[in-house]
């Protein structure tokens, strides 16, 4: 049997540069997947692994974890990890809407925190109250005691008897089905409440005496004002520490949105064909 052809072939293979390269690429890969596969069952515990679990444990509980705590911790870790990577290995991870939702929830983090500076300057921070004045504003509140009747006349009456002597104030008029004192309740709640006819009237009454009759859409009222505060713009001093907060969330919220609009130019959205329904 002639060998030579057989040799000229194996020759030609062994000096052949795509062969060696294709060899060492084969070779690469192997090792690669090999070195894949022995990582994925290695759990490595190491001192930033302990440091960042005990940093847990000491923001839940405010202490730092003893020696059989810690154990502990570390023993729930690897149990995790294990279990982890064996879901992983199973594909468990794909198409689980929950695991999706988390996934683009921390990747939308990851957006808001991009570049986005922590404390404002005085000029940046001036311009977002300026802008948003009207959320600064402080709302109309009254603080106040009221006696309800079913008439103006025995309203009226209450209001002299109780500007001479008020200690059983509690015990005179009507049952009423909602309170008879208030402390700081907004004019608006209180327009919902007793109709917007009695705020206008409240509002013209002197403070720290009985008037009335006060109506309401219930009847009227032997009502003490204790307090009436017209509310109105602050100043950015007074509010500032809440300004802060929320010229951070805007930039956050303006920076996912952009960096979500950036992401979005690159994929295209492709509607398939739908058949029509019968």
């Amino acid at each position: 049997m002639n060998q030579a052809p057989f040799w000229r072939l194996l020759h030609a293979l062994v000096t052949d540069r795509f062969v060696w390269f294709l060899a060492v690429g084969l070779l690469l890969f192997g090792l690669d997947h090999w070195r894949q596969d022995r990582d994925d069952y290695h759990i490595l515990v190491d001192l930033p692994l302990l440091e960042k679990l005990a940093a847990q444990w000491q923001g839940q509980t405010q202490r730092l974890p003893d020696a059989n705590e810690l154990d502990a911790l570390v023993e729930g870790h690897v149990r995790e990890e294990i279990l982890v990577r064996e879901a992983r290995r199973l594909s468990l991870h794909k198409d689980d809407v929950i695991i999706r939702r988390r996934l683009a929830q921390k990747y939308e983090f990851l957006l808001a925190d991009a570049d986005v500076p922590t404390e404002p300057d005085a000029d940046a921070l001036g311009a977002f109250f300026e802008a948003n004045r009207a959320r600064y504003r402080l709302p109309e509140t009254f603080s106040f005691n009221h006696v309800f009747f079913d008439n103006e006349n025995e309203a009226g009456a209450a209001v002299t008897q109780l500007n001479g002597d008020e200690t059983d104030w509690q015990s005179l008029g009507l049952p009423f089905m909602l309170n008879r004192t208030y402390r700081k309740v907004t004019g608006e709640r209180l327009a919902a409440e007793m109709g917007d006819a009695f705020v206008v009237a409240l509002r013209g009454v002197p403070e720290a005496r009985w008037s009335g009759p006060v109506l309401s859409v219930f009847g009227a009222h032997a009502v003490k004002l204790e307090e009436h505060n017209a509310g109105g713009d602050v100043a950015l001093d007074d509010v500032a520490p809440r300004v802060v907060r929320d010229w951070q969330m805007y930039q956050q919220t303006a920076a996912r949105d952009k960096g979500m609009n950036e992401l979005r130019a690159k994929y295209k959205v492709e509607l398939a064909p739908i058949d029509k329904l019968p």
